[in-house]
């Protein structure tokens, strides 16, 4: 199996770059998921943590489809920027709880595929 899949501009798009766009479309719909279900559980949902999260959603789309229509260096760097953006909302150590800790655990599974992207796409 080759390690590259040609893009629209003739160039190899390679496949590491296919992992980290699929990797923060995942944290996207991760991100809209716990949206919907903080806001359909709680009273007054507009805080400072879902307005991170809720422009998390179209920055991680965008951040993914640039690192998938030019992979470079610097897309996957900005994707990485989101994925730490996200992970603002997590708040201060004393105010975590059990979903805060599979939100980071879901984050930095996330963050795999886009850090070595930034570690191995051309500049």
């Amino acid at each position: 199996m080759p390690d590259s899949h040609p893009s629209q501009s003739g160039l190899p798009r390679p496949k590491v770059a296919l992992y980290a766009a699929a990797a923060m479309l995942a944290l996207a719909a991760v991100t809209l998921l716990s949206v919907l279900a903080y806001f359909a559980s709680v009273k007054d949902p507009w805080t400072w943590r879902a307005l991170v999260a809720i422009a998390t959603i179209p920055f991680a789309l965008l951040c993914g489809w640039l690192v998938w229509r030019t992979p470079t260096r610097e897309n996957a760097g900005a994707s990485l920027l989101v994925v730490a953006f996200s992970l603002a909302r997590v708040g201060f150590p004393g105010e975590w709880t059990t979903a805060t800790y599979v939100l980071m655990a879901l984050t930095i599974a996330v963050a795999v595929p886009v850090a070595w992207a930034a570690r191995v796409l051309p500049p």
